[in-house]
């Protein structure tokens, strides 16, 4: 539901948010959109403990965390800009998704513990402690940089600032203007799409076909997370060592090979060993390679796009890679009742790996010059 929520936000919301991130110093957005994550959560425990919850004021309460999220996630985009040396951006990004590999791995067990032992309402302190510390982490950073007068100094360069041309300053403009970019934002738009239509049949086939049980579904999920954190230490390394544009095209096509594994499968049903080795190594080469591809997208991204409407050009493709969210899924499984799970798959291994095609124009990512520092 949060992504929906997150979707609906990006597609109302996405230039306004974007504009104000550009607008607000990066850390005073992201500490103003833990605060009101604070605020709505801890409303929606004291509904639910109450037990005046209501089906709209749920819906409401999940868009206003989206928006939020999405004004954390844009913002973060220009802290880190504003924060690391533009040698150590790949690095920060690797570590920024680490953490988030981290969070996403346990954050659902500790929750799910909660859930258990304690109740749907006080699972959400959770998510309510998270945001505090959170808040009180970007609250420190912005206080030393009162203190030391850094602030005072980035007014004064704001003010001074005339480079950037008013078309430049709707983001989709600089998207679509500037080839790299926009073949990145592209790029990334079709593979989402394809993906959520993918594991929308991908659990059901796993069940039914390949007849995986739900602890052996764990096991691929559980791949899948060290996937995640593997990338993360190694992304860095490998960005400084290999060349960035055909790095990002093939972090783009490993995804399709990882689900072709998938639907291979079906063909060793009797040997079930081999299924599940095939799953759990399609989970992991697929995270590994996604995790490539987000670090090192965001990385060209935070080089190229100049830092004054970083906001509006990280909201612009946001909004491409996720305003059609509440329909993939759909999608995926309207097809797969129509022509059936294995061939839905193989129409999904086909869309993910034609999103490199975005890429290979002559103003595409191959024309990206890798930086010295890099």
């Amino acid at each position: 539901m949060l992504t929906a929520a997150e979707s609906v936000a990006a597609a109302i919301f996405g230039i306004q948010i974007g504009t104000l991130c550009d607008r607000i110093d990066p850390d005073k957005t992201m500490l103003a959109s833990n605060l009101i994550g604070a605020v709505s959560t801890a409303v929606l425990f004291a509904l639910l403990y109450f037990h005046f919850i209501s089906f709209i004021s749920l819906i409401l309460l999940m868009l206003i965390i989206g928006i939020v999220t999405l004004g954390f996630d844009i913002s973060r985009t220009g802290y880190t800009v504003a924060l690391v040396p533009k040698n150590r951006i790949p690095h920060a990004n690797s570590l920024i998704e680490g953490a988030n590999a981290v969070g996403e791995g346990i954050g659902p067990s500790i929750g799910g513990w909660i859930f258990q032992v304690a109740g749907a309402a006080f699972s959400l302190l959770f998510d309510f402690v998270s945001y505090i510390v959170s808040s009180l982490l970007v609250f420190i950073n912005i206080w030393s940089k009162k203190e030391s007068g850094l602030y005072e100094q980035i007014i004064e360069e704001e003010q001074t600032d005339t480079s950037s041309d008013s078309d430049y300053r709707n983001g989709f403009s600089y998207v679509f203007s500037h080839g790299v970019i926009r073949s990145i934002a592209l790029s990334a738009g079709q593979f989402n799409f394809f993906t959520s239509a993918f594991f929308a049949v991908y659990y059901v086939f796993t069940i039914h076909n390949l007849h995986i049980n739900a602890t052996e579904v764990g096991l691929a999920a559980t791949f899948s997370g060290i996937a995640g954190i593997v990338s993360a230490a190694a992304t860095g390394k490998i960005i400084f060592h290999l060349p960035s544009e055909p790095l990002y095209i093939y972090s783009l096509a490993l995804p399709s090979i990882a689900a072709m594994f998938v639907s291979l499968s079906s063909l060793f049903t009797a040997q079930h060993f081999i299924v599940l080795i095939s799953v759990c190594f399609s989970q992991f080469l697929w995270s590994f390679a996604v995790n490539v591809s987000i670090i090192l997208g965001e990385s060209i991204k935070q080089v190229i796009t100049p830092e004054n409407i970083l906001g509006q050009v990280s909201s612009a493709e946001r909004m491409i890679a996720l305003i059609a969210e509440p329909i993939r899924a759909i999608a995926g499984g309207f097809c797969a009742t129509i022509i059936g799970e294995t061939h839905t798959l193989y129409i999904t291994v086909l869309g993910l790996g034609s999103s490199i095609l975005w890429t290979l124009g002559k103003t595409g990512i191959l024309s990206f010059k890798k930086p010295k520092e890099w």
